[in-house]
């Protein structure tokens, strides 16, 4: 049911990731109204009259395919949009020169219409991106949420693989950076609330099974990328800005003091509300990690100046937090 009424904008909704966080979040009816933009009309059309139609039985969702000005006065926007994607794809920060330019394009017209909205970022790379377009545009930090979780959720996968347990009973988080200096947490892992240590042999094959993702993805050459896993994690994540359930979500956001960082954006444990990121907790970190965490802030943070330094971008100026 859905207790207040929220509309949600997507922006790249003909895409594999818009479409399907579309279908996650009209699924649980608790947005009462969903605009799907895309360079692609006629696919986003589709997509709406297809996902309309599928679950005209469980809510009152609107659905439709709109234009920038559709998304007037939204409480969310999703920003999905990417550039082409190289098919020998190595890295997500390959992606930084083609995106930036093209969400900040998109930026300027969408902020005009919703001055007030939450944005959560999907284009990789997501780190440097959140925290560009949290300074170039002055959004406050907790309106602006980069998607990290699906390494929490790949990390919990790998995890029940190799142990045999239901994925449903662990509690796992990684932090960092969405790529390959991401944390897995190995010394926080719970199973049935209890917390578990596991030998280094099982550790290597967890890490094994998380780093091959991306390029086993890319050897099958899919032609899209992992809509229906990003799909959940979003949808999850917004049940939880629009109830505030208190569940932790880990996801991009700009540091101001917390793990003692700023000026960098990167996954970290957070709650979240109606107004966004409620809070960000700082877990006790291990040695070891804290050492793979620092490398990760280092990358993130280059790429946040390779960002700034995109010859597309130099006649922005790029501003201080309010």
């Amino acid at each position: 049911m859905i207790s207040r009424k929220v509309k949600v904008s997507i922006v790249g909704g003909g895409g594999v990731v818009g479409s399907t966080a579309a279908y996650r979040i009209a699924h649980d009816g608790l947005a009462s109204e969903i605009v799907l933009v895309d360079v692609n009309r006629n696919l986003a059309e589709a997509h709406a009259l297809d996902i309309d139609q599928a679950v005209a039985y469980r809510g009152a969702t609107r659905i439709y395919a709109g234009d920038i000005k559709d998304t007037k006065n939204s409480d969310l926007i999703l920003v999905t949009v990417t550039g082409p994607r190289p098919p020998s794809l190595s890295s997500r920060s390959e992606l930084l020169p083609t995106n930036l330019p093209l969400i900040i394009e998109l930026m300027e017209p969408l902020l005009v219409q919703s001055p007030s909205a939450i944005w959560f970022l999907t284009t990789a790379p997501v780190d440097p991106l959140v925290y560009l377009v949290h300074r170039i545009f002055s959004i406050p930090r907790h309106k602006v949420i980069g998607l990290n979780w699906n390494d929490s959720s790949r990390f919990c996968w790998a995890i029940a693989r190799i142990l045999s347990v239901p994925c449903s009973t662990i509690e796992a988080f990684v932090i960092g950076e969405h790529g390959e200096t991401q944390v897995p947490l190995f010394s926080l892992i719970r199973i049935h609330g209890e917390k578990i240590s596991l030998d280094p042999d099982q550790k290597d094959r967890i890490r094994s099974e998380i780093a091959d993702f991306l390029p086993h993805w890319t050897r099958l050459k899919p032609g899209r990328t992992a809509g229906w896993t990003t799909a959940e994690s979003i949808g999850g994540i917004f049940k939880s800005i629009v109830c505030g359930d208190g569940k932790i979500w880990v996801c991009s956001t700009p540091l101001e003091g917390e793990y003692g960082l700023s000026e960098v954006s990167l996954g970290v444990p957070m709650k979240l509300g109606p107004e966004g990121v409620s809070s960000i907790i700082e877990f006790d970190l291990t040695t070891e990690e804290k050492k793979a965490f620092e490398a990760s802030v280092r990358l993130v943070k280059r790429q946040i100046q390779e960002g700034q330094s995109i010859s597309t971008v130099p006649h922005r100026k790029i501003v201080g937090t309010p």
